[in-house]
């Protein structure tokens, strides 16, 4: 009985040691285009930092965030969420889609590679949609070892 309490928590803490070091083999680099938002992040060492552009005004934003990896899902701790450049029009669709982020210190999107090159990012909060975007490097440590076979053929 006495061996279930030691095994429990051994377990425990090499589950979390296996989510930290996967989650910080992330090397890669992410470009969406999405309803005239453009978006660039490079991940390195399980932090990310992504770029919010907006198109239409010019208004842009930075990010940073840790990024915990865990099967197809994505989960950001928000660090840092600022303006960095301020737009030329009074509309601004990228702005309320921020401000309404500003008291979210955690997002989750889950991915699905398309082909060897684009990947799928699937969000369900604060609204269901999907994110199609470029990616160059793994997501984490076992993308970087076992890479998912894309869904739209794999020799693109």
């Amino acid at each position: 009985m006495k061996k279930i309490h030691f095994i429990l928590p051994l377990l425990t803490l090499a589950l979390l040691g296996f989510v930290v070091v996967n989650s910080m083999g992330c090397n890669y680099e992410v470009s969406i285009n999405h309803r005239g938002l453009k978006y660039y992040g490079v991940c390195r060492g399980g932090t990310i930092d992504i770029i919010e552009s907006d198109e239409l005004t010019g208004t842009r934003w930075s990010v940073s965030a840790i990024q915990i990896s865990v099967a197809d899902q994505l989960i950001f701790l928000i660090r840092d969420r600022r303006k960095t450049h301020e737009g030329s029009s009074d509309i601004r669709p990228l702005d309320p889609y921020l401000q309404s982020q500003w008291k979210r210190s955690i997002v989750s999107y889950a991915w699905v590679p398309l082909d060897n090159s684009q990947v799928a990012f699937f969000q369900t909060a604060p609204h269901h949609d999907i994110w199609i975007g470029k990616r160059e490097g793994p997501i984490n440590l076992v993308d970087s070892l076992f890479p998912r076979e894309p869904i739209v053929g794999g020799n693109n």
